[in-house]
């Protein structure tokens, strides 16, 4: 038994060090400014590294504990949250939103037609975006860039955020989809009946965490860092504007770093996390997913990552589905994030960086071929 354990334990540590070898060849043939990736079942991280620089210039290392912005990853918190109000009788998917609201939603379109709590989680609510984006985020510095630096759509967007300033989540919400709200327009709703369609809403998650705000008298901001403190046992400082650490840089495509920007509707992804915190919470919700984590009962786990019919495959509550993955993705200007584990196999995988990939394919496609050679290592530490 002892030879057994042994053996098993070397095999591990050869897939180990294969695996950093393969990466750091990846990372030395692309454009990537660095990187930190993670392996994880749901009871050990089998693998985590980091690699390049989060600062170029400085020439300071990436690390799998710097916190940094997840982006779109953040919505998958917002579920959490929606299933322990479920939990606790506070309010159900099927209930109208409207039943939750200070002030009233209803789709132009179809104004009939009740908006769910569970249409907003999985992205069927038919709340778009419209020329929101334009007035979703904020500046935390004057732009200095220049038009010659950057993508002429995108020095036109990070114009609009400089005339931005930080907004109360509730209040941005009325102002954009109230009928008598400053923001309000037409295109901020699809012209399909709420239900119908998959169509993925930054606004309608931000709402969801709206509803979570009000129905436990707490300010967004502080129940999620009470959940990710006093549930998953993580350290404080999850968002950036509290954060008094340096963060690593964001650059976008042409390696130019990005003005500091923030996430008015912030639910949706304003959430800093390291490879380190990410991977431990991988790890907890593969051990929700196999019905063994205190954080929520095993049926609320499979309801939230497991489609509610066939017309909508992709659509967990707040979780991202693929055939036999489950997870979510994550971009901004200046970050890309992928988290998923394979329901069947129970291994999970991390990847996190800080550069973007807007102007064309080809920093994607290296970021996806260290994703693949993850996948390719995944059986390897069984």
């Amino acid at each position: 038994m002892i030879l057994n354990l042994f053996c098993c334990a070397s095999i591990a540590q050869t897939a180990g060090d294969k695996l950093e070898n393969e990466l750091q060849k990846l990372y030395s043939n692309s454009q990537l400014p660095g990187f930190a990736v993670g392996v994880v079942s749901e009871n050990e991280v089998l693998f985590k590294k980091s690699y390049g620089y989060e600062d170029i210039e400085a020439k300071r290392k990436f690390s799998t504990n710097r916190r940094f912005s997840v982006a779109s990853i953040s919505k998958t918190f917002i579920g959490l949250g929606l299933m322990q109000l479920v939990e606790t009788g506070k309010l159900t998917l099927d209930t109208p939103v409207n039943d939750l609201l200070p002030f009233k939603v209803y789709n132009p379109y179809h104004p009939e037609v009740e908006i769910t709590v569970e249409q907003l989680a999985r992205h069927t609510s038919s709340l778009g975006y419209g020329a929101l984006e334009r007035k979703a985020w904020y500046l935390d510095q004057p732009l200095s860039l220049m038009k010659k630096d950057l993508n002429k759509d995108i020095y036109k967007l990070l114009n609009a955020w400089s005339e931005n300033s930080s907004m109360d989540l509730g209040e941005f919400l009325k102002k954009s989809l109230n009928t008598d709200g400053e923001y309000y327009a037409k295109s901020n709703f699809a012209k399909n009946k709420p239900g119908e369609v998959y169509q993925y809403s930054n606004l309608g998650a931000a709402l969801a965490g709206y509803i979570i705000e009000l129905k436990t008298g707490t300010p967004y901001r502080d129940f999620a860092e009470n959940l990710i403190t006093e549930d998953l046992g993580l350290d404080k400082g999850i968002w950036r504007t509290t954060k008094t650490e340096p963060i690593p840089t964001s650059y976008f495509q042409n390696k130019i770093p990005t003005p500091l920007h923030f996430p008015i509707i912030y639910p949706t992804g304003g959430m800093m996390l390291s490879c380190d915190d990410l991977t431990q919470y991988l790890k907890e919700m593969i051990r929700g997913f196999n019905g063994n984590s205190q954080l929520l009962s095993s049926g609320s786990f499979q309801l939230m990552m497991n489609p509610s019919d066939a017309s909508n495959p992709k659509g967990g509550v707040f979780w991202e589905l693929n055939d036999e993955k489950v997870g979510h993705n994550g971009g901004n200007y200046g970050v890309t994030c992928f988290m998923s584990f394979d329901k069947n196999t129970g291994i999970g995988k991390v990847f996190m960086t800080n550069i973007s990939s807007y102007l064309d394919d080809s920093l994607l496609k290296e970021m996806i071929g260290v994703w693949r050679k993850l996948a390719e290592y995944e059986s390897k530490f069984d």
